[in-house]
Formats: C-alpha cells, sequence, structure tokens
C-alpha cells in the first residue's frame, strides 16, 4: 500500500473459519523511509468481502454490491485484541463505493468510507472535522476528504476492541448529511489494521459480515 514511504516488516496469519465468521492476525514493524513522513500508512492489512482492486463482485457469494437507497441491513461484527503500545495505527472498516452496481477492475471508486473503532498513537484520518454523530451505541467525529474520490472517516471518540454495527446507518447518515447519494453502490467491504509507524499486533478473534 504504502511500501515505498516505509521500511520494515509485516506478516498476516489466518486463524479459523466458522461458517461465516473468520478470525486472523497481524503483526508488523515499521519506520519512515527517506520518502516516508509520520502522517504516510504504511499497510492496511484485513480481510475483503466484495469488489476490491483487481477482484470483481460475485453477488452470489458476497451479497455485493448493495445500491445504498435500498437501506438493507448490512450486520458488521468484529472482536480483536491489541499488542501494549502497538504504534501510531488505527483499526477500522474501509468500504468502497461505486456510481454503477457492476464495477470492474478498471472502475475508479467515487467514495471510499472508513469507520475508526480503535486509534493508537496519535493516528488521525485524513482531511477536515465536518461534524459529529450518534450511531450504534457510540459518538463518532466525521472528517471529509479528498484524494480524487470522496473520503469519509467516522472516528469513535472511545476506543473499543469488539462492536456489532449496522453499516447501513454509516452511510445513511452522509446521506442525510447531502454528502452520498442513495444512487451509489456498496461494492467492497474491507476490515484490517492500517498502521503508519511502530510496532504491534493486532488478533482478530472473530469477524464476521452479514448482509440482508
Amino acid at each position: 500500500m504504502g511500501q515505498d514511504k516505509g521500511t520494515g516488516t509485516q506478516c498476516v496469519w489466518d486463524n479459523s473459519r466458522s461458517g461465516s465468521t473468520i478470525s486472523w492476525g497481524t503483526d508488523y514493524t515499521w519506520a519512515n523511509s527517506s520518502k516516508g513522513r509520520d502522517s504516510d500508512v504504511k499497510s492496511y492489512a484485513g480481510t475483503v468481502l466484495g469488489r476490491h482492486w483487481g477482484w470483481k463482485t460475485d453477488r452470489a457469494s458476497t451479497g455485493l454490491p448493495v445500491r445504498v437507497g435500498d437501506r438493507k441491513k448490512i450486520t458488521a461484527k468484529w472482536s480483536f485484541a491489541l499488542s501494549s503500545n502497538p504504534g501510531t495505527m488505527n483499526v477500522a472498516y474501509d468500504l468502497w463505493l461505486h456510481a454503477k452496481g457492476g464495477a470492474d477492475w478498471p472502475d475508479q471508486p467515487t467514495d471510499e468510507v472508513m469507520i475508526w473503532l480503535d486509534r493508537q498513537g496519535g493516528a488521525g484520518p485524513l482531511g477536515t472535522k465536518y461534524g459529529s454523530v450518534s450511531l450504534d451505541g457510540a459518538m463518532w467525529d466525521i472528517y471529509q476528504g479528498d484524494i480524487g474520490w470522496k473520503v469519509y472517516s467516522f472516528v469513535r471518540r472511545t476506543n473499543t476492541t469488539s462492536a456489532t454495527l449496522n453499516l447501513d446507518d454509516f452511510t445513511q447518515a452522509l446521506v442525510r448529511r447531502k454528502l452520498l447519494s442513495n444512487d451509489k453502490y456498496l461494492s467492497g467491504i474491507e476490515a484490517g489494521t492500517e498502521v503508519f509507524k511502530g510496532s504491534g499486533r493486532q488478533d482478530t478473534k472473530s469477524y464476521s459480515v452479514d448482509i440482508g
């Protein structure tokens, strides 16, 4: 992801799968390269459901894409653990949206929505603060930025290592603020560890996504 901005190593492994619930882990050591800064993301190791760069969504097996305006409930459950002093990093969902339901590998996203459950070492999101919202039993600060597509980040005010979220609540929070339109398609759901610098470990105990 940002390997040219950093120097170090990272390992990712899978632990188990039971039905639609999976577990995995990662450990890492990252420092800035001569081209890197503390604000540069060095890696984002995690899991992908649906479309990603180079992969096209298989609707039959993933349930994606989903039109935002169809208001499908998307239940995401995640329980994880972090090592002590894990560096500058966050643990977050990364949602990808497109203008059409059949987005293929060359199609650029129109919007990206990140949902930060835990952040450490002073990690901060892209862009500027837009406002705040109460969703799924917690307060979140909303940030917006642009990297060729719109990036919206929901940053939980208090860290958690266990959460059950309806991801539709977050896209609709943007729709209500006229930041996202109902005719966009959620085509990919990622969950992972975004590392800026430092050494640490993240262990996902259990993770699942249920659509519909």
